[in-house]
């Protein structure tokens, strides 16, 4: 790259002071010109693009002393270049190398950056993308601080989602609020979770218990909760991150602390996924790791005459990882394309167009060994455009105005079948309105069919203008900007027929389209300052946001500062709220049934018999369910030299309002009936005067329940290469501590209810827990340039994991008596004999190490380039087999997973 800076003259303002024109060309190693390269300014916070003729110009304001300039283009290793004034009249000449191992360094993992969007940004750039040999972006962000390397092929056969400093165990409350809080952006659009309903509700299973009942009419339900019902994804739970491949992706940004002003729509932090169209060639990776096929196919071109540059991508993935089990596997399509234009004129205007399509390719699979005709089918496809534009006005009140707007539609169908032949008939009722209705009868055998098919759509748009203040020696780079967005679900929803379901109480079908669409809106403004503070560089970064979000308005104020002590020792502190709105099944979802038999005769005769049920509706519509808020503080220190780069991170954060299920309890009083008969014909009945049954119902909805908190310790440390071992080393160790608890009061019938005793149900009011993680992680890196060869270790330590489940979880606060009145208990009183039939858990359990030692995993990648067209990857995981185990109460835990290998291929073509 050939840059120079000319100055302009003393009659040339923009309003603001004098200022500077930077000029330059983008070029590759053949000296020709590289058109829509990505030019950045990190002291003004801008970019900019090549044209054309990969030449660019970038304004100056006269108060910089120096600046840091940052281009960086498809395919290609970025640059980075610090010019101060002094050198601002020399010309300087800069060459984008191809991406390869004949580079002399290789960046292979992450490390943490200051950027616009963060002070304390973990930043995975191209390289470091390639050489982990991921299949999605789960694989990627496996190397994260704190996080666990998985098994290649496991980590594709179940929904992949990402949840950030939290040692609580992952299938529990507080870890789904923690993935659900976590945003995922790509090329400035947010892919949304928030239209997914695969579920079967809160409430559509549970228990139904007679009080007073004949002992030979007590009327008894299931008692087991199906709550979920999510085999494509998961609902009101963070994005699938299986379904995004990462061959066409530059640089990932992961935000665990404070983000700008900007974003909002989040808690626990944010995945900021840039991608670049540029020139490439021909690109084919082959993939095979034990049951796992991979096929990934891209270019990039530059469009005649004038039209830009236009990258595509195909990504084909299978994976079956137990060939013993037909039905389970995961089948991946995705394509797409990158689109982006530059204006003539003196790079104003430049446009990004993408569009992404994927789709799972599952059709019903059926297991020939079973003798049940059980099958399953779980198709999700997805689809999703997205535009930014961006102007450059120079105008004295505005300098940049940008608009992006986004659309994505899905079909998600999950399918399941199986046989029943439970009984000779099966009694239903399928009322959807409270009262006391007549059933009919249905064979007891039949193929129950249940399927769930949502069609999520959303859509987003922002608006954001800015300009740039200078006076002396500071620069201020204010913004405002508001953003908007929608989500509905417009499928079918649950279908089920009611002669045939698949459980006797799940016998309403659900439109989905029926749901009110979700739409919030926000608001920010927001300023970075950089100037000097006693003679050292300081950059603050202040703003708040407002938003809207299901009729609720929110403040979120940001602060964060990064302090220069000397050339090579930051401090950086940050101080933010944030929000994350509830989804659309959140807060629609939707009604409940209770159906409880009150006469049922039957004497194998269909018209001869008769089923009267009384059926509760339990509405669960349009529910005022409050934001979910989080307020994080952190600070740290990072220290750069040649040989070594390291950062200390301390942080806490608080999050309230979190969404979580409440067990409350249903009375119901309810007249007795008895038949009348007459042979030949169907039964009457009639009521039985003065006669009464009570019944108890827990009832689950969905309330702000959830409080946590979380706080701990990360370390990063990166060291240049040894010239002499040809090696280099990475570090980052993470101490977790977090802290749950349920605040919402819960009534617990225990199995089977004690109806002989005082205290039948439990009523308990809070759920606690703590956990404690500590991990680390080494990676070292052996990169011989003129071998084209890299060989890289990472070896994981599993110092602590350890789980407490307190006392409130396991001991009542009080209980119901069979007359269905309220007794307080004092903690002393809950631990007596007399209530243990209420306990939840034994105490005995209640702290928990997993294990209760220290163990390592070992894994091991190698890249091999031959000539500039073919590399050649290989990589195990655990190596040497290291599967330390535990001896448990029903045998043994073991603790990582088998040893698995894979292989890469990839040709270039150019």
């Amino acid at each position: 790259m050939l840059i120079c800076l000319q100055k302009v003259s003393a009659a040339q303002y923009d309003g603001n002071g004098r200022v500077w024109t930077l000029t330059g060309i983008v070029v590759d190693m053949n000296n020709k010109p590289l058109p829509s390269a990505t030019i950045t300014i990190s002291e003004l916070e801008t970019s900019t693009s090549s044209d054309k003729n990969g030449r660019f110009n970038i304004a100056i304001p006269e108060g910089i002393d120096s600046i840091r300039i940052s281009v960086s283009y498809a395919g290609k290793k970025n640059t980075e270049r610090i010019l101060r004034k002094k050198e601002y009249s020399v010309y300087q000449e800069f060459l984008l190398l191809d991406l390869n191992l004949k580079l002399p360094e290789v960046e292979i993992s992450s490390y943490r950056k200051k950027t616009k969007i963060s002070n304390s940004s973990i930043v995975f750039d191209r390289e470091a993308i390639e050489q982990s040999q991921s299949l999605s972006l789960a694989n990627v962000l496996h190397y994260l601080p704190g996080k666990t390397i998985l098994k290649p092929n496991v980590s594709l056969q179940g929904p992949q989602v990402l949840t950030m400093r939290n040692a609580l165990p992952l299938n529990g409350i507080e870890a789904t609020n923690n993935a659900f809080g976590i945003s995922v952006v790509m090329d400035d659009a947010v892919r949304s979770n928030d239209a997914n309903m695969q579920t079967m509700g809160l409430t559509t299973r549970g228990s139904a218990y007679q009080i007073n009942p004949p002992e030979t009419r007590q009327a008894r339900r299931n008692g087991t909760l199906y709550d979920s019902y999510n085999k494509v994804s998961r609902a009101d739970n963070g994005i699938d991150l299986r379904e995004i491949p990462v061959e066409n992706i530059e640089r990932i940004e992961v935000v665990s602390g404070v983000a700008s002003a900007r974003y909002g729509d989040y808690t626990t932090g944010m995945v900021i996924i840039d991608r670049q169209a540029g020139i490439t060639p021909w690109s084919l990776n082959l993939r095979n790791n034990e049951g796992t096929q991979n096929v990934a196919l891209t270019k990039g071109f530059k469009l005649t005459p004038d039209w830009g540059v236009f990258n595509f991508n195909l990504n084909y993935l299978n994976s079956n990882d137990d060939p013993r089990n037909k039905i389970k596997s995961f089948n991946r399509v995705a394509s797409g394309f990158i689109w982006t234009y530059q204006g003539p004129k003196a790079n104003r205007f430049r446009n990004n167009l993408s569009f992404d399509f994927n789709t799972t390719l599952d059709a019903t699979k059926e297991d020939p060994d079973a003798s049940d005709d059980r099958s399953a089918r779980y198709k999700n496809t997805h689809f999703s455009v997205s535009n930014r534009s961006e102007f450059k006005l120079h105008k004295p009140w505005i300098k940049r105005l940008s608009l992006q707007g986004s659309f994505s539609w899905g079909k998600q169908d999950a399918y399941d079948q199986y046989y029943l032949n439970s009984s000779t008939v099966e009694a239903i009722t399928d009322a959807v309105e409270s009262g006391v209705h007549e059933g009919y009868y249905i064979p007891g055998y039949y193929l129950a069919v249940r399927q769930i098919i949502g069609k999520p759509v959303n859509a987003s748009a922002r608006i954001e203008a800015g300009n740039l203040f200078t006076k002396g020696k500071t620069v201020s780079n204010l913004t405002i900007g508001a953003n908007y967005s929608y989500s509905a679900n417009k499928g079918p929803g649950i279908v089920i027929d009611p002669r045939r379901p698949r459980f006797a109480d799940q016998t309403r079908p659900r439109p989905y389209y029926q749901t009110p669409a979700n739409s919030n809106i926000g608001a920010y403004i927001q300023n970075d300052l950089r100037t000097t503070f006693l003679g050292k560089p300081i950059s603050l970064n202040t703003g708040i946001r407002s938003d809207f979000q299901n009729a609720y308005f929110t403040l979120s104020p940001r602060l964060s500062m990064n302090y220069k002590l000397s050339k090579s020792v930051s401090w950086n502190t940050a101080y933010g709220i944030s929000t994350k709105a509830p989804s659309i099944s959140q807060i629609n979802p939707g009604d409940s049934y209770l159906d409880i038999p009150l006469l049922n005769v039957y004497n194998g005769s269909v018209n001869e018999s008769i089923y009267l049920a009384y059926t509760e509706v339990v509405k669960g519509r349009n529910l005022r369910i409050k934001p979910y808020k989080n307020t994080t503080l952190e600070t740290g220190f990072s220290f750069a030299k040649k040989a070594v780069q390291w950062s200390f991170s301390v942080f806490k954060t608080i999050s309230k309002d979190g969404f979580t299920t409440q067990s409350a309890p249903l009375f119901l009083s309810l007249p007795a009936y008895r038949a009348i008969t007459s042979p030949g014909t169907k039964p009457s009945y009639e009521l039985i005067p003065d006669s009464a049954n009570q019944y108890l119902r827990t009832v689950s909805k969905l309330v702000n329940g959830a409080y946590s908190r979380n706080s701990g310790v990360e370390i990063m440390l990166n060291t240049q290469k040894i010239r002499a071992l040809q090696t280099s080393f990475s570090l980052n160790t993470a101490l977790y501590y977090s802290y749950y608890r349920s605040d919402s009061p819960s009534v617990y019938i225990p199995e089977p209810p004690r109806l002989d005793l005082e205290a039948v149900y439990g009523v308990f009011q809070n759920s606690e827990s703590k956990g404690t993680s500590i991990k680390s992680t080494l990676i070292s890196s052996t990169h011989i340039p003129k071998l084209r060869m890299a060989i890289i270790l990472t070896g994981e330590i599993f110092w602590v994991s350890k789980q407490q489940l307190l006392p409130t979880f396991i001991y009542p606060v009080g209980y119901y008596d069979r007359n269905l009145s309220y007794h307080p208990l004092s903690a002393e009183e809950a631990r007596q004999p007399a209530y243990a039939h209420l306990l939840k858990t034994a105490p005995l359990f209640r702290t928990t190490y997993n294990p209760s030692f220290v163990y390592p995993n070992i894994h091991a990648r190698l890249s091999k380039e031959i000539g500039p067209f073919l590399r050649f990857s290989f990589n195990a995981y655990n190596i040497f087999n290291l599967r330390p185990r535990e001896k448990t109460a029903t045998g043994y835990s073991y603790y990582n997973g088998q040893p698995s290998y894979g292989a890469e291929l990839k040709f270039t073509i150019k």
